[in-house]
C-alpha cells in the first residue's frame, strides 16, 4: 500500500498541501527552539576567568573547606603571613555605580571595582590611555576611546568592614552563645571607607570581558574604598602555602580557580533566563504542533472520505486502508520535517537578535547549528504526522463502505475514540494536577515555570474536544439567527452546524492561539500579583528608599537618620550559609537583614511557630520550607556564615509561612556589621505606616541628593514592581506565545484554504441557485466569523478553568488572592484571529468560485 500512498500523494498534491505546510512550519518552530535550548546547555566559557593567569590564589574559608568570593575577606593574620612569605598581589572586588549613558561604557551585568594590579590576571588589555595611579583616576572596561580624559561620577557604598581579623569564626561558645559585642568588633579593623559619589577622571579604557563590567582604580585608592582583601594572588608553592594557612583560608590553583569566578559555571548561569524561555517555548511548540497537525490531518482525511469509501467498495481491507493512510502520513512527515529542519536555523537568526535586544540572553550568546537538536525536531515532526494520521484510522478503516458513503453526505460522529481519550485525559489531568497542587504544594501556583503544565493541559483538552463542543456552543452563539427569514443567516447557521469537522478544524488553532495567550498570561500575572499582595500584607511602611546602584551608602543612611521625626528601617538583602558549630554546612539561604524592632511591626510575615515579639539580638527567622528540608525548629542554634566571611551564632526565633518566590527568611542586622542596605523603609515616628508630612518628605529628598537613590511611597513602589513584572511577562510572551500564535494563525489560514478548495461543488450549486460571488463570499466570511467566536468561547472556558484552578491554590497562601486577566492581549489576539480567518476564507472562496458554475457542479475541478 506504500506505492498506492505515493500515487495518491502525486495526484492529490493540493489536498495534502495543507498538511504539508502545517507540519513543515511546526517542525521549523520546534527546530528553532530546540537549537536555542541546546545552545543554553554546557559551559560556554570553560576554565578560570577572573584569575586565569594566576599561579595560586588564597581565598577566605567557608563551611566544609569551601572557598568564598567577595565580599568575604581574608584575616589580617593570613594576609600578613602570605605577604611575608613571597610575592603577592592583593585583590579587592567591590560594587560601584557608573552611569553607562554618561560614561560611554558597555552596559553589562553589574559593575565591580578592582585595583589595577589585579587586571592582568583576568587578561584585561588597555585599548587607550594608561593605567590609573592617582586617587582620582580610573580605567573602565568596554568604553569608547574618546572617553579618556573625561570626568565621570562614580558611586561606591561603604563596606563597613576593613580587613577581617577572623576571630569571629571561632566566636561560638560551648553553649552555642557568643558575645554580640565581640562578634561585631571582630568584623572589622580600621575605619570604614566613606561611601557616596565622587568625581574621577578616566585615564584608560580596556577591552570588555564577558563575566563583568569592571572599573579599575589605583591600588591605594582601591584599598581606601575597600580595605578588606578579598583574595591574594601569589606565585608561591600551592601545597606549602595550603599547609601554612590550613583552617584559616583556602589555596586554589589550576582548574579550581573557577570557583572564584563571578560566574563559576562558566557562563551557564548567565543563560538561565534564556534556557527557561527556550525550554518553555519548546514544550509549547511541541504541544501546539501536535494539536494543530492532528486537527489538520483529521480534516484532510475527512475531505477524502468518499475516496476512501470507494477503496473499501473495490475490496480494500481495513488493514490496507490503515497502511495507506499511515504511508501517506509517513511520506508527508518525512518531507515536511526535512523542510522544517532546513528552515529552523534561518529562524534562529532573528530570534537571537530579539533575545539579545531584550536582555533575555547576554551579548556573547550564539545559536550554532546542532545536528542532535535538528534530529530531535525531525523525529518529532514525523511523529506528529503519524499521530495526526493515527487519530483518523478507526474512522476510515472500521466503518462499512455503505456507511462511509452515507456519512460523506451528512456527518454523524464528530469525534474518534483516540481523540476522546486524549481530550478527556488532558481535562482530567489538568483538574487532578490543580487539586493535588492546591492541597500539597500551593506555592507552585505562583511560579509560571512550575505551574505551566496546568493551563497547557486545559487548552489541549478544549482543543481536542472542540468537535463535540462546537455544536452546543454554536447553537448558543447563533441562536438569534434561528428566527431570521433571510437565506444568508440561515445558510450560515446550518453550514456551521452540519459541517462540524470542518468548523472544528478551523476552531482548533483559534482555541490554541487565544487559549494559550489567555491562560498563560493570566497565570503569570496572577502569580506575580499574589507575590506583591503577600508583600503588601507583610510590610507596613509609608515610604521606601530605593538605591540607584549597589546600595545605600553610609553617608546617605546617616543623613536619613538625622531627619527629625522620621524612623528609618534599613533592609539588606544577602545570601548566607547556615551550618553547625563544627563547620558543617546545613543550607544556603537568601535572607533580609533587618533590625529586631522591625519584626512584628514593620515586617509581619505569617508565623507558623515561635514569635516575632522581642526576638533575641542574634535572631534568625526561617520559613517552612527551610525548616522542613533542614530539620530545624524554633530554639535551634546555628552558625550563620555571612557574605563577608564572618561566622556568627544565631538562634531560630520563629518559623514563618513559605515564601512564594524563593526563601522568606530574616536575619538580625545586629550581627551583620554595616553592609550597604539594599533599601530602607521610612515611617513617621508617630506610628508605623504613618505617611511623612511635606516637610519630612522634602528633608528626605535633600538627604538623598547626589546618592542615586530616590524616595517612593510604598504603594508607588509596589505599582512599579507590578509594571515591571507585567513588562517582563510581555517580553517573555513575545517569544513563548508569539511563535505559537503565528503558527496557529498560519494553520487557520491553511485549513481554510483546504476547506474552500473542497467546497467548489457546493459553491457551484449556490451559483446555479442564483447566488452571486459576493453573496457566497459573505456567507463564508460569516461562517469564519462564527468559527472565531466559537474558538474564542472555548478558549475563554479554558482560561476560566485554569484561572479558577490557580486561584484555589493562591487563596491558600494569600487572602483575597487577585486574579489578573490580560484583557488587552486577549482582545488583540482575538482580533488578529478574526482578521486572518475572515481574510483567508474570503480570498480562498474567491479563488474557489472562479470558472463556470455548471462545470464545477458537474465535478470538473
Amino acid at each position: 500500500m506504500l506505492s498506492l500512498a505515493l500515487a495518491t500523494l502525486r495526484h492529490r498534491l493540493t489536498g495534502f498541501l495543507g498538511a504539508f505546510v502545517a507540519l513543515a512550519l511546526g517542525t521549523t518552530m520546534i527546530g528553532m527552539m530546540a537549537l536555542t535550548l541546546a545552545a543554553t546547555f554546557g559551559t560556554p566559557h570553560p576554565g578560570p576567568q577572573r584569575f586565569r593567569a594566576a599561579a595560586a590564589v588564597v581565598a577566605p574559608l567557608g563551611f566544609e573547606g569551601q572557598p568564598m568570593k567577595a565580599p568575604a575577606v581574608l584575616s589580617a593574620e593570613v594576609v600578613a603571613q602570605v605577604t611575608a612569605a613571597g610575592t603577592t598581589t592583593a585583590d579587592r572586588s567591590f560594587p560601584v555605580r557608573l552611569d553607562a549613558g554618561s560614561s560611554g561604557a558597555t552596559s553589562q551585568v553589574g559593575r565591580t571595582g578592582h585595583p589595577w594590579s589585579s587586571a592582568a590576571f583576568a587578561g584585561y588589555r588597555l585599548l587607550a590611555g594608561r593605567a590609573p595611579q592617582a586617587a582620582g583616576e580610573i580605567a573602565v572596561t568596554g568604553g569608547a576611546e574618546s572617553l579618556v580624559g573625561r570626568t565621570v561620577e562614580v558611586g561606591t557604598a561603604a563596606t563597613g568592614t576593613g580587613t577581617s581579623t577572623g576571630t569571629a569564626s571561632h566566636g561560638v561558645a560551648s553553649d552555642g552563645a557568643a558575645s554580640l559585642g565581640e562578634v561585631s568588633g571582630a568584623t572589622a579593623s580600621g575605619a570604614p571607607a566613606p561611601g557616596g559619589p565622587r568625581r574621577y577622571t578616566v585615564v584608560g579604557v580596556t577591552d570588555a570581558l564577558w563575566f563583568e563590567s569592571a572599573v579599575f582604580f589605583g591600588d591605594a585608592e582601591a584599598q581606601r574604598l575597600s580595605p578588606g582583601v578579598n583574595a591574594l594572588v601569589t606565585d608561591q608553592d600551592p601545597g606549602r602555602l595550603a599547609a601554612a594557612v590550613a583552617g584559616r583560608a583556602v589555596v586554589l590553583g589550576g582548574a579550581d580557580l573557577t570557583r572564584l569566578d563571578p560566574d563559576s559555571t562558566g557562563g551557564a548561569q548567565a543563560l538561565a533566563d534564556a534556557q527557561a524561555m527556550a525550554g518553555s517555548t519548546t514544550g509549547l511548540a511541541v504541544c501546539v504542533a501536535v494539536f494543530v497537525v492532528t486537527a489538520t490531518f483529521a480534516f484532510a482525511a475527512e475531505q477524502r472520505r468518499r475516496e476512501l469509501a470507494l477503496l473499501r467498495l473495490v475490496g480494500a481491507s481495513p488493514r490496507q486502508v490503515r497502511r495507506m493512510v499511515l504511508g501517506e502520513a509517513l511520506l508527508i512527515g518525512v518531507a515536511a520535517a526535512a523542510v522544517g529542519c532546513v528552515l529552523a536555523p534561518l529562524g534562529t537568526v532573528p530570534l537571537r537578535s530579539w533575545m539579545l535586544g531584550h536582555g533575555v540572553a547576554p551579548d556573547w550568546f550564539t545559536i550554532p547549528i546542532g545536528l542532535p537538536a535538528l534530529l530531535v525536531a525531525f523525529v518529532l515532526g514525523v511523529a506528529a504526522a503519524l499521530a495526526g494520521s493515527a487519530s483518523t484510522l478507526v474512522r476510515v478503516s472500521l466503518v462499512r463502505p455503505v456507511e462511509v458513503l452515507r456519512e460523506s453526505v451528512v456527518e454523524r460522529r464528530a469525534m474518534t475514540p483516540v481523540r476522546w481519550l486524549l481530550g478527556a485525559g488532558m481535562l482530567v489531568g489538568a483538574v487532578a494536577a490543580g487539586v493535588v497542587i492546591a492541597r500539597t504544594e500551593p506555592y507552585l501556583a505562583a511560579s509560571a515555570r512550575k505551574y505551566e503544565a496546568v493551563p497547557v493541559l486545559y487548552v489541549g483538552a478544549f482543543t481536542l474536544l472542540a468537535p463535540v463542543l462546537v455544536r452546543p456552543v454554536t447553537r448558543l452563539l447563533v441562536g438569534p439567527l434561528r428566527g431570521s427569514a433571510k437565506a444568508g443567516p440561515l445558510l450560515v447557521r446550518e453550514n456551521v452546524l452540519t459541517a462540524r469537522r470542518r468548523t472544528a478544524a478551523t476552531v482548533a488553532p483559534i482555541v490554541v492561539a487565544v487559549g494559550l495567550v489567555g491562560t498563560l498570561l493570566t497565570m503569570q500575572r496572577s502569580g506575580d500579583a499574589a507575590v506583591l499582595a503577600r508583600q503588601q500584607q507583610e510590610v507596613h511602611t509609608a515610604g521606601v528608599v530605593v538605591p540607584g546602584g549597589s546600595g545605600i551608602d553610609a553617608g546617605t543612611l546617616e543623613r536619613l537618620a538625622a531627619v527629625p521625626g522620621v524612623r528609618v528601617t534599613p533592609v539588606t538583602s544577602m545570601n548566607v550559609r547556615i551550618g553547625t558549630a563544627a563547620g558543617d554546612q546545613i543550607d544556603s539561604l537568601s535572607t533580609l537583614a533587618v533590625p529586631a524592632a522591625a519584626l512584628g511591626t514593620t515586617i509581619t510575615p505569617p508565623v507558623r511557630s515561635g514569635s516575632l515579639a522581642s526576638p533575641p539580638a542574634n535572631f534568625l527567622v526561617i520559613d517552612e520550607h527551610a525548616a522542613e528540608s533542614d530539620g530545624l525548629a524554633v530554639g535551634d542554634q546555628v552558625v550563620a556564615l555571612l557574605p563577608t566571611g564572618v561566622r556568627v551564632p544565631t538562634v531560630i526565633a520563629a518559623v514563618v509561612a513559605r515564601g512564594l518566590h524563593g526563601d522568606d527568611t530574616y536575619l538580625s542586622a545586629a550581627v551583620t556589621g554595616t553592609p550597604a542596605p539594599t533599601q530602607a523603609y521610612l515611617d513617621s515616628e508617630t506610628g508605623r505606616g504613618r505617611p511623612l508630612d511635606e516637610g519630612q518628605t522634602a528633608a528626605v529628598r535633600r538627604a538623598l541628593t547626589g546618592s542615586g537613590a530616590h524616595l517612593a511611597t510604598y504603594d508607588a513602589y509596589l505599582e512599579a514592581r507590578r509594571t515591571q513584572a507585567a513588562e517582563q511577562t510581555d517580553t517573555a510572551a513575545v517569544v513563548i506565545l508569539g511563535i505559537a500564535l503565528a503558527y496557529a494563525l498560519i494553520a487557520v489560514a491553511n485549513t481554510l484554504v483546504m476547506a474552500m478548495a473542497g467546497r467548489r461543488r457546493e459553491f457551484a450549486l449556490l451559483g446555479l441557485a442564483g447566488a452571486v460571488r459576493v453573496q457566497i463570499v459573505r456567507v463564508v466570511a460569516a461562517e469564519s466569523a462564527v468559527a472565531v467566536l466559537v474558538g474564542t468561547a472555548l478558549a475563554a472556558a479554558a482560561t476560566v478553568a485554569a484561572a479558577a484552578t490557580q486561584h484555589a491554590s493562591l487563596s491558600r497562601l494569600v487572602p483575597d488572592a487577585p486574579t489578573v486577566v490580560p484583557w488587552w492581549q486577549i482582545g488583540a489576539t482575538v482580533a488578529l484571529c478574526a482578521v486572518v480567518t475572515v481574510a483567508a476564507a474570503s480570498s480562498a472562496t474567491v479563488r474557489a468560485t472562479r470558472g463556470r458554475a455548471a462545470e464545477a457542479a458537474g465535478g470538473r475541478e
